[in-house]
């Protein structure tokens, strides 16, 4: 759990994608596509962060799994895991957002009121 300078209220991240509860300061004053561009940063930035933590940990682990004798090799199976978690919160970071996310929901909205304009 984060708590956001600009946000009252506790943000929740999980490799599927955040979500959070509470309310934010000043945000009834930015428009729309700023708030989509910040999601979006945040989005990323949460994925670098997670990528830089498992790197980190891993490499820290892996020393300790030779310091301790190659008989038992077991920093695999902890990189093979927390790889299947990276890899689900890169796809939601960078590719089922632009696809199934806020701003697809946003254009398919401005692309149903386009039509009902035209034929109507």
């Amino acid at each position: 759990m984060t708590f956001q300078d600009d946000f009252e209220g506790v943000e929740v991240e999980t490799p599927l994608g955040a979500f959070r509860a509470g309310r934010g300061r000043g945000d009834w004053n930015a428009d729309d596509d700023y708030k989509s561009a910040r999601r979006a940063v945040r989005r990323k930035m949460s994925f670098y962060r997670h990528l830089w933590t498992a790197a980190s940990v891993l490499g820290l682990l892996l020393i300790i799994d030779i310091i301790t004798g190659p008989d038992e090799f077991w920093v695999q199976w902890v990189a093979l895991v927390w790889g299947i978690v990276i890899a689900l919160h890169f796809l939601n970071s960078f590719v089922f957002d632009s696809v199934l996310g806020r701003d697809a929901e946003r254009r398919m909205v401005e692309r149903e009121l386009r039509k009902r304009k035209s034929s109507g």
